[in-house]
Order: structure tokens, then C-alpha cells, then sequence
């Protein structure tokens, strides 16, 4: 409690310990993250990525780590049409990801750093993910198009939610805690659905002085309450809601998910499988999308 940067350092040291391969560092990149591990005996072994969203937020990185000695191993940039909170302010939508990309690819070449890139944010196509890897890109990062496949774990009524989504359901907006814009459903059922503040039990946004603005919100509305209902409206509580999943976060191509299911006539979707869904980008062209279908997949790539 109120210990972030000593929260982190432990939580990194026992995924380490557990012996995991690689760790992505992200939601709101500490910037001494390395030097909070730099004396774990497996420091230099694990693979440690880190998520941008632009050449100015690599190079305050690139600069803080350099004082430990150890680059990251790979960049994930981060475009505007992510789901979940995005690294840009309000302004958001005057960005694209593949401009940032090649600033990035261009950055790194000029500073003669072999970093893989990883382009993440909107690539929800094949096409998307050929176009980033003719951009400079070494990889892609895709999450929504599986969100509902039978192997995700989200709940099945949040799947659906994604399926019936239309454009006007997605929204940017600012209820989150931690200042920063959040894409998610507007139907989301954590939106003016007011929790106590469970900080005690999670805490995961508490600054350094032990604040967060839910609990500040909470406390307001508390007090026009005059001891009824309480209900706050400008923020949510992310800490609980998150593990109930009532914030349903997705990206900004989230209505197109429909085109990626088959609608039975009792009102139930035949769902793209994982292994479905990766072969379409594989051989997708044109920004097709292929709904599922049997032997989808080469056998050239199931014999792989």
C-alpha cells in the first residue's frame, strides 16, 4: 500500500523467480522499471518488452534504462485504436498507428538499435498485419479478433456483447482513474454502477501519496448522497470492476466481429476458433475477413 514502484519490483522478481520467459511492461510504463530489477540473477535472461506510444515515450526509456545497462528486447507500439486505456490524450484520433511505427523503426536505425518493433492497435486484418511488417515492423500484436473465440476466457454474455456491438456502442471515454482515455463499450455494464472503493484488498492505482480519483469521486458523491444510494458517474471503480468484468474494453474494430462469426438461426454464432482466426491472418488478402469454416488452415501448416 502506497509502495507502487516496491509493489512492482516485487511482482517482477516473483514472476522471474517462477521462472517466466518474458515480461511486456505496460499500463503506464515506469520509466525506472529496470533499475528496480537490475540485480535479479535473471535480469538478462528474461526477454523484457516495453509498450510506446510514441518516439518521445521510447526515448525517456531507452535514456532511464541505459543507466542499468540493458536495452529492452523488443517495443510494442501502441496506435489509437487500441481497446483499454491508450497513450494519448483526448486528441487521440489526430494519430495513426503506422505513421508512429516508422517514426519509431525510423528513431531506432538513426540510433543504430536493433530492436524488433511490434505493431499493435487496429491490425485486424491480414492485410493490417502485411502492412505493418512492410512498415519496419519485425511482428504484430492482435487481441481483439480473439476475444471471441472459445478459447478466450472472457464470459460468455461479454462475447456476445462484442458481436451485437455497432460503431456508435464503441467509445473513448475519460472514467478512468488514471487520467487516461479508455476505449470500451458504452453498454459496459461497470458505467454508472457505483462500488465502495475495495483498495484495502487491491489498490492496484493508488499513487505513491495513496490516492486515486474513484475514492476521491466516491467521496463526493457520498456526500450529495446525504447517506441514500451512492452513485458516482464521472469515474469507475477499475480495480474491482476489472476482475468482475464489467468494463468491457475492445478495439476500436470491435463492431466488426460479427463478420468474423456465423449467425445461427436460433440466435447462438458459430465462433472462430483461435487456430482459425490465425490462419486468416495468415492468408488473408484484400482486408478480407473469413468466418469460420472447416480446414481453414493449409495442411502444409497443420502438419507444422
Amino acid at each position: 500500500m502506497n509502495n507502487p514502484a516496491g509493489t512492482l519490483k516485487v511482482r517482477l522478481e516473483a514472476a522471474m523467480d517462477g521462472g517466466i520467459d518474458g515480461i511486456t511492461l505496460s499500463a503506464g510504463l515506469h520509466l525506472g522499471t529496470f533499475s528496480l530489477i537490475e540485480g535479479h540473477p535473471r535480469f538478462r535472461d528474461v526477454k523484457l518488452g516495453i509498450i510506446v506510444s510514441s518516439v518521445r515515450a521510447l526515448r525517456l526509456f531507452l535514456r532511464k534504462s541505459a543507466r542499468a545497462g540493458r536495452a529492452p528486447d523488443y517495443i510494442v507500439v501502441e496506435g489509437p485504436l487500441a481497446g483499454g486505456h491508450l497513450g494519448f490524450g483526448e486528441n487521440w484520433a489526430d494519430y495513426d498507428l503506422e505513421t508512429i511505427v516508422r517514426e519509431v523503426v525510423a528513431y531506432l536505425e538513426g540510433e543504430g538499435l536493433n530492436i524488433p518493433v511490434i505493431a499493435a492497435g487496429g491490425v485486424f486484418t491480414g492485410t493490417d498485419a502485411v502492412e505493418m511488417i512492410e512498415a519496419g515492423c519485425a511482428a504484430v500484436q492482435v487481441a481483439t479478433r480473439f476475444t471471441v473465440t472459445p478459447e478466450c476466457g472472457l464470459p460468455d454474455d461479454v462475447k456476445q456483447a462484442y458481436l451485437l456491438a455497432e460503431p456508435d456502442d464503441i467509445e473513448v471515454n475519460m472514467v478512468s482513474p488514471t487520467g487516461y482515455p479508455m476505449r470500451m463499450l458504452k453498454d459496459s455494464t461497470a458505467l454508472g454502477s457505483s462500488v465502495p472503493p475495495n483498495c484495502e484488498a487491491y489498490g492496484y492505482l493508488l499513487d505513491r501519496n495513496g490516492h486515486c480519483k474513484y475514492i476521491e469521486a466516491w467521496g463526493k458523491a457520498s456526500d450529495r448522497s446525504g447517506g441514500g444510494p451512492v452513485s458516482v458517474t464521472e469515474k469507475i471503480c477499475l480495480c474491482t470492476q476489472m476482475r468482475r468484468f464489467k468494463v468491457w474494453t475492445c478495439g476500436h474494430y470491435a463492431y466488426r466481429l460479427k463478420e468474423t462469426a456465423v449467425a445461427r438461426s436460433n440466435g447462438t454464432w458459430k465462433l472462430p476458433t483461435a487456430e482459425q482466426v490465425f490462419c486468416d491472418y495468415l492468408f488473408s488478402t484484400n482486408h478480407e475477413i473469413h468466418p469460420p469454416e472447416p480446414d481453414t488452415c493449409s495442411p502444409a501448416l497443420r502438419a507444422s
